[in-house]
């Protein structure tokens, strides 16, 4: 079963994406969330003054929920989100 025990997270603003990482075990598993997931998720707009950290945060229980659904289906090291995951 994966985990997240490790909550750090970072918000590459020019790949416009979110990595965080889940451990199955030892296997560590990196995740990747588009931004306009997280947008359409949190209601958010773009904009300079958008606290992306923050609405990551506050999602973060269904971000973890859909990110061992994806898991479960393939079963990668890699696994990359978008809005169709939620």
């Amino acid at each position: 079963m994966i985990g997240f025990p490790n909550e750090m997270r970072s918000f590459d603003e020019d790949a416009g994406i979110f990595r965080f990482s889940g451990y199955d075990g030892v296997m560590e598993v990196r995740f990747m969330l588009e931004a306009p997931a997280l947008e359409r998720l949190a209601g958010l707009t773009r904009s300079p003054d958008t606290d992306y950290l923050a609405a990551f945060d506050g999602r973060r229980a269904q971000i973890e929920t859909a990110a061992i659904r994806s898991y479960k289906k393939n079963r990668k090291n890699l696994i990359r989100l978008s809005s169709e995951d939620f």
